[in-house]
């Protein structure tokens, strides 16, 4: 991505960051104070109730899409620090939502693995790694974490068994605005690249067999 293209990211991310978020905030103000309401007797009509909270629940990832549009067009400013891979991978864990019919299979490095990275940031990157590889591990799939290192680098992985990268977007993996989702913007492995670059850090994804696996490398402290 060149400058032009950053600065037009950048302006768009402002305006519907500006334009958006205050009506969505009225909206669900609106559907709070319709459901109170609805339900003064103690009674809601369940079909009511239940469409009320998809709109909030609309509403809510609409406002994670600009969150992370207003992220990814921002300079980033990581803070290094010595730090356990392996507690960051626990902290991400609890970040997300298991399904029942997916396995998580740990295979964290004894003792810890010590590397320079922005935890907060870092946690964040593994999450969104996480989400990915949950939601194509479904049907008594296996989620495995991995940490590790070696001379220089530390390594964090996340691989899956699902269906795989499709071939056609293996080499645009990083790139903003890359998905095969119906729903997305496809700027969680780009925000993760960006993040990463600030900390002279790098990930990589491939295809494994089965599944696809995807890998975090961090300064080794």
């Amino acid at each position: 991505m060149n400058e032009e293209q950053a600065a037009l990211i950048k302006r768009i991310a402002s305006v519907v960051g500006h334009e958006l978020r205050n009506p969505m905030a009225v909206i669900n103000n609106s559907a709070y104070f319709i459901k109170t309401k609805l339900g003064q007797d103690g009674k809601l009509d369940p079909k009511v109730e239940k469409h009320i909270a998809i709109v909030v629940s609309e509403i809510g990832r609409a406002d994670k899409l600009i969150a992370d549009m207003l992220v990814y067009s921002r300079v980033v400013e990581a803070k290094p620090a010595e730090l356990d891979l392996n507690a960051v991978v626990e902290a991400a864990l609890e970040d997300v939502t298991v399904p029942p019919k997916v396995k998580i299979k740990k295979e964290l490095g004894k003792g810890g693995v010590k590397a320079l990275a922005d935890e907060a940031m870092l946690r964040d990157c593994v999450r969104r790694l996480l989400e990915n590889a949950l939601e194509s591990a479904t049907d008594g799939g296996t989620v495995t974490l991995t940490t590790s290192c070696d001379k220089k680098e530390a390594v964090i992985s996340v691989r899956d068994t699902g269906a795989g990268i499709k071939a056609e977007i293996l080499p645009h993996l990083f790139e903003p605005f890359r998905t095969t989702k119906p729903r997305g913007l496809g700027l969680g492995l780009a925000m993760i690249k960006k993040v990463l670059d600030a900390q002279k850090g790098r990930a990589e994804g491939k295809n494994a067999s089965p599944g696809a696996v995807f890998a975090i490398y961090l300064p080794k402290a």
